[in-house]
């Protein structure tokens, strides 16, 4: 009787065992590939940053020895490009925890100068000698800054750093690992802090006003460690704050409190709230998405209670990006008819099982802004005369966005489309200009 049921059993438990293999080491290939791609995103993203930081030493030292107009008005747009793209860079490399805001405050502050200078008619208004101190100084200090990041750069190459590392380093807090990269950005941020003072003009200087104001907008009372672990339970639905921890942070002139915790796959969920009212800023939650089970406007839902869940309402969806079976949505908020620009966030939605995945808010959370009752002095069809002939108009109505010297416009916003493109038209509802052009890259609202 035991030989016939083992003679049976013995079979089924070893296909059994040999399936269990094989999708264990399905599974391991899978995580593998995932971190595999995941590194050389990273790596990629490392060594065009330390590339465009040197075009944009040597675009500024360039730019020292022009006196053409032309040639000036060229190397500014350049100036200003690089300097986003090193931006684009920093974003895309795992330096949540790692001090860094200088620096990126810094490239930030020379791409603005650069648009500011370059926009503008050179025959009519030529570089000032102010100006070019400036410029002057910007030159040492990016060599300065080139010099640091480019030893970072042979220190990873020489040693074969792994960006996983930092990651696993920065999560875990493991003092035993090799931390070359690490203190390397620390000392590029340190350094950047040291910087004696620039004259960056009215445009800048203005902007950096309204960065200070913004810290003093927020709304709400402080609130402690074990309050901001609540707040993050309650915002991503999980039962308890065990496993949570939380840090208070010193951000420029206010106080944040970072949240993280264990979640699927032992994968780390971010989460950063403002110390004072408890405003959630961001959140980032990095998991593989294997399959789309969602449809879009499901997925828009989910993307909406959880607005609605953490008290940002009023925002209405005006783009999406799918990207790996993650549907990335930017919201504006509306008051009173009237779209507040500088009051944008974005919500990443997993299309899987909806679970949210990432949240940027805060341009939404230090932007709070008031709605004047100031009417405009536009009709809508007066400011629709001052659009291309060749835009097709799809919708239109009132906005505010911030112009080029970092101050609230009220504009009219025309959505249309030229050959196949959609364009966003900002004409100021004051004066007739055209303030500002954004091309979309996916869909408006009207097709979410």
């Amino acid at each position: 009787m035991y030989k016939r049921v083992a003679a049976i059993l013995f079979p089924i438990t070893m296909v059994a065992l040999v399936g269990a293999a094989v999708w264990g080491y399905q599974e391991y290939q899978d995580k593998n590939a995932i971190l595999i791609k995941a590194e050389n995103s990273y790596q990629r993203a490392f060594h065009d940053l330390n590339e465009h930081l040197e075009r944009l030493q040597a675009e500024l030292g360039k730019s020292l020895a022009l006196n053409s107009p032309k040639q000036m008005a060229a190397s500014m747009t350049n100036v200003w490009r690089l300097a986003y793209s090193a931006q684009n860079d920093i974003g895309q490399l795992p330096l949540t925890l790692v001090p860094f805001d200088q620096a990126e405050k810094y490239l930030s502050k020379v791409g603005r100068f650069a648009y500011d200078v370059g926009v503008r008619d050179f025959q009519k208004k030529p570089l000032t000698e102010k100006e070019w101190k400036t410029l002057e100084t910007l030159y040492e200090q990016s060599k300065n800054i080139n010099n640091e990041m480019q030893t970072v750069q042979h220190k990873v190459l020489d040693k074969n750093l792994r960006w996983m590392d930092v990651e696993l380093a920065i999560a875990t807090e493991d003092k035993n690992m090799d931390n070359t990269i690490i203190d390397g950005f620390k000392m590029v941020n340190q350094k950047v802090q040291e910087f004696p003072e620039v004259d960056w003009g009215p445009t800048v200087n203005n902007m950096e006003v309204r960065v200070r104001e913004r810290a003093r907008n927020i709304s709400g009372t402080k609130i402690s460690l074990d309050e901001a672990k609540q707040i993050v339970a309650r915002a991503f639905g999980k039962g308890s704050t065990r496993g949570m921890k939380a840090e208070l942070n010193k951000n420029g002139d206010y106080e944040t409190i970072s949240v993280r915790y264990s979640g699927a796959n032992h994968t780390e969920v971010y989460t950063e709230l403002t110390a004072k009212g408890g405003h959630i800023v961001w959140m980032v939650f990095d998991r593989p998405v294997k399959k789309k089970q969602l449809r879009l406007n499901q997925a828009l839902e989910e993307a909406d209670r959880f607005l609605e869940r953490i008290g940002y309402k009023n925002m209405e969806p005006i783009a999406y990006d799918e990207t790996a079976n993650i549907v990335s949505y930017t919201f504006v908020h509306r008051q009173n008819g009237v779209s507040i620009y500088p009051q944008t966030l974005a919500v990443k939605v997993a299309l899987d099982n909806g679970e949210i995945m990432g949240l940027q808010a805060d341009e939404y959370v230090f932007n709070n802004f008031r709605l004047s009752k100031t009417k405009p002095k536009l009709t809508r069809e007066e400011a629709r005369k001052k659009l291309s002939t060749h835009l097709k108009v799809q919708k239109s109505g009132l906005a505010i966005i911030y112009n080029q010297s970092g101050q609230p416009v009220l504009c009219y916003e025309f959505l249309g489309s030229i050959k196949g493109n959609q364009y966003r038209v900002f004409i100021n509802a004051n004066n007739g200009e055209e303030e500002y052009i954004d091309r979309i890259e996916k869909a408006d609202a009207d097709q979410i």
